[in-house]
């Protein structure tokens, strides 16, 4: 899953979080403001095991205890820093905790005491990482990525460094997307998961461009079996913005990574002008767009009330 985003939404009161990331001075206050947001990051599998122990070191403590600091640049480490990424107006928290190793997390402030939190999936201990950069005077991410061959491990030579940029819209992180936004309109969506070595959903799913939705539940969904509900044209939308902003028209039409017992997405989308495009993903490994989108669809199979 080396491109997925996970995401979790935390719904705090008015009183005792507003404006609090605006607040936030010193280490201890975000640690503090952290561990109740995400209240996750106190649970340790194991009491006594100290990588499990979550805190907010200094930037030094993090550069001294990483892997790769002959090719990192350490101007670029922040161990926390506060920024608008959704550009909103709200100030967001990006930070780097000491849990179970390093790796890099955002709080966002969706306002109305709304806060979202999103952690990448990287491995900061081998130089990737996540920075905020201006383009076009907003805020966006940029994130750099070391090409891994089969089960996590790094070619033996110069690891290949791949640079991109992100952009929050849509409720994730997705690529940046610089050019004119096509405005093709979907006719049909169809996708369908399958099983791997736990417990991912399977199903099939179609969804018409007016909402009509018809499902077929396989394993490890709420509903086993056949049947159809209507999707709010609002959601439908929303999807079909994604797939233009994405241009997953012209994006690749097989994913894979090189292990095994992962599930794999089969999707098809056929627009109004006649075009079709299928992709399989076999591990999710595409796209930070496509795996928004997978996300949405699977929520779909997994969350309508289906009867």
């Amino acid at each position: 899953m080396k491109n997925l985003i996970l995401i979790f939404v935390i719904i705090f009161s008015n009183a005792a979080f507003g404006n609090k990331i605006d607040e936030l001075k010193t280490d201890k206050d975000v640690e503090d403001f952290i561990k109740i947001v995400a209240p996750e990051f106190v649970k340790k599998i194991w009491k006594d095991y100290d990588r499990g122990n979550f805190r907010i070191v200094s930037t030094d403590t993090i550069y001294a205890n990483l892997k790769c600091q002959k090719v990192f640049n350490k101007s670029e480490i922040n161990n926390w820093e506060k920024v608008d990424i959704n550009n909103d107006g709200l100030t967001d928290l990006l930070f780097i905790p000491h849990y179970y190793g390093y790796s890099q997390y955002i709080i966002i402030d969706e306002g109305n005491n709304n806060f979202n939190l999103t952690r990448f999936i990287i491995d900061f201990d081998i130089c990737e990482y996540v920075k905020p950069i201006k383009v076009n005077r907003e805020n966006q991410l940029k994130i750099r990525k070391v090409n891994r061959l089969s089960f996590g491990t790094i070619s033996s030579s110069e690891p290949y460094i791949a640079i991109d940029t992100l952009t929050y819209k849509f409720n994730s992180f997705i690529e940046f997307n610089s050019k004119k936004i096509t405005q093709d309109r979907v006719k049909l969506i169809k996708v369908k998961t399958s099983y791997c070595l736990g417990l991912c959903p399977s199903f099939e799913l179609e969804i018409n461009y007016d909402g009509h939705m018809v499902f077929n539940g396989l394993g490890y969904t709420n509903f086993i079996g056949k049947s159809t509900s209507n999707a709010e044209l609002k959601k439908i939308q929303e999807i079909e913005d994604l797939i233009n902003y994405i241009d997953l028209k012209n994006l690749k039409d097989n994913y894979s990574v090189s292990w095994t017992d992962s599930q794999t997405i089969y999707l098809e989308i056929e627009f109004q002008d006649g075009f079709s495009k299928k992709i399989t993903d076999y591990g999710l490994i595409g796209t930070y767009g496509l795996n928004s989108l997978y996300s949405k669809l699977i929520d779909i199979g997994t969350k309508t009330n289906w009867k």
